[in-house]
């Protein structure tokens, strides 16, 4: 139980991480000038990226 807790709170952890990446190229594009609507923001979905899987398998590369 504690290993399912504790892999639930790294992958909360990555999804709020990405959350504030894309918050702040957003912000950063809107300054440049480019138009983003909040609609097409709204199906974004952050589950997708390959590095984090709801299972609690994660696969990092080293760089």
């Amino acid at each position: 139980m504690n290993k399912a807790s504790s892999l639930s709170l790294v992958s909360n952890a990555i999804l709020y991480w990405n959350t504030l990446k894309i918050e702040k190229i957003v912000t950063s594009l809107r300054q440049q000038g480019e138009e983003i609507d909040d609609e097409t923001l709204s199906h974004i979905s952050l589950l997708p990226y390959k590095h984090v899987l709801p299972n609690g398998t994660y696969f990092i590369d080293d760089l």
